[in-house]
């Protein structure tokens, strides 16, 4: 008898026993479909890229805490429903406080004109 092959064998089979059951415990889920979004830009007032900005996900859940700034600005990138769906400003945090609405237009860019915003939904 040799050692060695008695040693193979129950190795292999702890391989092929971990591989089955790695396979059989990972599931494939898929994503969510982007059905609202929108970019918040914290330093500049005209949407523009060079400076921050964070993204509104609908997916992510209908209230985000993202405070921007009086001096930002704010833009749908996309409304897969326009007439279920605005971005709306919150000036306190989990949306709370006064509303702001920014509309349903996808690429029209609003600036803040001063009013920080603690909280966006949509």
């Amino acid at each position: 008898m040799h050692p060695s092959v008695a040693l193979f064998i129950p190795i292999f089979t702890s391989f092929a026993a971990a591989a089955t059951t790695a396979s059989a415990t990972s599931t494939l889920v898929p994503d969510h479909s982007a059905i609202f979004s929108a970019e918040l830009f914290t330093t500049n007032a005209n949407c523009n890229r060079t400076g921050a900005f964070k993204s509104f996900l609908y997916s992510r859940g209908s209230c985000q805490n993202f405070a921007i700034p009086g001096a930002g600005s704010a833009r749908v990138d996309y409304n897969e429903r326009p007439k279920e769906l605005t971005l709306t400003g919150w000036t306190e945090a989990d949306c709370k406080g006064r509303a702001v609405p920014f509309g349903t237009v996808v690429g029209l860019c609003v600036p803040l004109n001063g009013t920080a915003i603690a909280s966006w939904s949509d």
